[in-house]
């Protein structure tokens, strides 16, 4: 069994999960998703969701709402946070 987190590193946790969900940048590392238009990086050859820098899909069910919450709920219930 994994080491529990303490609550006030959850909120911290949770705070930075919604601030990546309101720039729409990955939960994970921060990296600027796909879906930047603007980006230079962009490759069309990948969803909007697709990080660069976990090469992993975020949201596979294109519903950024519920990702962010699943994101929130492993912090709560201390669950492996890792793409």
């Amino acid at each position: 069994m994994g080491v529990k987190m303490k609550s006030r590193k959850k909120i911290e946790l949770i705070n930075e999960i919604l601030d990546r969900y309101d720039e729409g940048t990955c939960f994970y590392c921060g990296q600027i998703l796909n879906g930047d238009l603007e980006a230079e990086d962009f490759d069309d050859g990948y969803s909007a969701d697709w990080c660069p820098d976990c090469c992993k899909n975020i949201d596979p069910d294109d519903n950024w709402e519920e990702a962010c919450l699943d994101a929130v709920d492993k912090v709560i219930h201390d669950s492996p946070f890792k793409p």
